[in-house]
């Protein structure tokens, strides 16, 4: 069962998800916010195809729990794979 911490968060997640796809989350700049700023090496490791290192970035990066960090990353590959 899903603890009650971790499913605030992947209601967060998905609330701020739709909230970009809306446009109603802008950045400093005026862009639309993409979520947490992730290191370079996040973005190289889902680039070589290393989940399960992207994985271990996003949660020291973020300090998401790891069935938080997996649906992250895989949200995220997802999107990927659809802008493409």
């Amino acid at each position: 069962m899903e603890s009650v911490e971790d499913r605030i968060a992947r209601l967060e997640q998905q609330v701020a998800e739709l909230q970009r796809h809306l446009g109603l989350v802008t950045g400093a700049a005026g862009a639309a916010s993409d979520g947490p700023a992730l290191p370079p090496e996040f973005h190289a490791a889902l680039r070589d195809g290393k989940t399960v290192k992207a994985i271990k970035i996003y949660r020291q990066a973020t300090g998401a729990s790891l069935v938080v960090a997996k649906r992250a990353v895989e949200a995220i590959q997802r999107r990927s794979a659809l802008e493409r």
